[in-house]
């Protein structure tokens, strides 16, 4: 999305444009009539050694695309190169997967928070933490949300307070989602490693930690004149390293709790009597299950190994594709798949199904009667709306021993799904 500003006037009368942004970059306010010159931003696939450049227009106003041609690797003048309004090609395709998988992460999270809190016999300490790590998933995601419609139109129009307090926002839900990937791991540690006993644990200690210690860290950030929110590494703030080394350390410290925990499990592997093959599956299979709870898969993709283009991008959109669904995996691995779900789900599932099996008998039962019973009232049968007189005692009728059976097995049932 590029925007274009208001003019504005200078002491001397000159006509400038206002500062602006695109996706890419930050354009300064730049008198009427120039070119604004800036370096390349520094993305992959881009030269940031050349020069951007951007018309201001004589009356004030922006060209609304910018020229990134001198960016490109060969010098590349065909701006088919730049697609949606001056993003790459690979940003864009970037922003689809984060958009798509923000998306569908966040009802998955939705979906897996509801069926935690719905059933009480699953309100135990692991699934409380559980319950944590999704609402700060889905804070995040909500955050990300508003940021990506409302960001460029604050920094457009020079609100700086309130791209301070989206930003701060932002940093905070997305600290306090790594802090209870720490609690999640701290837990495990001191359950499987440490063998602690979960009813020795304190739960405030745990709240504390994932949700009333980052507010230290993003008090600095008044500190700060700009927005808070580089465009690019050359322009990062140092202010930025006050979230940026806590989340790095938290990483860190999960890193060795899942060192701990395999450790802990191949010893106890090893000390059992089961094959080889079937350990080792066991073992990969943990791993696999940690990485997204602890979020290990940002520091497996923290850096891309080579500069070759293709690795490069291979290896963003990996990264892109993890970091936006690691919600989706946190809900699939421990909720939907998870078998003390699946049963309360299956047993939930059971009984509405009894429910309403023995709603359709009571119904056809009481057609029965209403078509099939004569009722006897003062030896007078009324028998569809018409009068009737009586001429059989009631213990000759078969039919109605017959409903009267089938009535007593359904209030038998009744009685037991009460």
């Amino acid at each position: 999305m590029v925007l274009t500003t208001n003019l504005s006037f200078s002491d001397d009368g000159r006509v400038y444009c206002n500062a602006t942004l695109d996706p890419f970059s930050c354009w300064p306010a730049t008198p009427g009539g120039h070119y604004a010159v800036i370096s390349c931003p520094e993305v992959p696939g881009v030269d940031a050694t050349k020069n951007a450049t951007k018309y201001c227009f004589p009356n004030g106003t922006w060209m609304s695309k910018a020229n990134y041609n001198a960016c490109m690797p060969h010098g590349i003048a065909d701006e088919n190169d730049i697609e949606f309004h001056g993003e790459l090609a690979t940003d864009y395709v970037s922003r689809i997967i984060y958009n798509l998988g923000f998306s569908i992460s966040t009802v998955a999270l939705a979906i897996a928070l509801f069926i935690f809190t719905h059933f009480r016999s699953l309100r135990c300490l692991r699934n409380v933490i559980h319950c944590h790590l999704i609402v700060t998933f889905i804070l995040r995601n909500v955050v990300w949300f508003v940021l990506q419609h409302t960001l460029v139109p604050i920094v457009a129009n020079q609100e700086t307070w309130a791209c301070k307090l989206q930003v701060a926002v932002f940093n905070y839900a997305q600290m306090t989602n790594f802090f209870w990937m720490l609690v999640e791991g701290l837990y495990l540690h001191i359950i499987i490693v440490w063998t602690y006993s979960a009813d020795k644990i304190r739960r405030w200690y745990l709240i504390v930690l994932g949700w009333g210690f980052e507010h230290k860290f993003l008090q600095l950030t008044r500190f700060s004149p700009n927005c808070w929110l580089p465009y690019n590494t050359s322009q990062m703030d140092p202010l930025d390293y006050i979230h940026i080394v806590p989340t790095l350390l938290v990483l860190a410290i999960n890193m060795l709790f899942l060192a701990t925990i395999i450790w802990v499990l191949v010893t106890k592997l090893r000390a059992s009597n089961s094959l080889e093959t079937i350990q080792l599956r066991k073992v990969v299979k943990a791993t696999l299950l940690l990485l997204p709870l602890l979020g290990i898969t940002y520091l497996l993709f923290l850096y891309s190994p080579t500069d070759d283009k293709a690795v490069v991008e291979a290896h963003k959109f990996i990264n892109t594709f993890l970091q936006s669904f690691q919600g989706f995996f946190v809900a699939l691995f421990y909720c939907f798949l998870n078998e003390e779900v699946k049963s309360v789900l299956k047993k939930k599932f059971n009984t509405l199904r009894e429910n309403r099996t023995l709603a359709t008998r009571c119904t056809k039962t009481s057609i029965g009667w209403a078509n099939d019973i004569t009722i006897q009232k003062d030896h007078v049968a009324l028998t569809n709306g018409n009068r009737q007189t009586n001429a059989y005692n009631h213990n000759d009728r078969p039919d109605l021993k017959i409903s009267d059976h089938y009535s007593r097995e359904d209030g038998l049932e009744s009685e037991k799904m009460l």
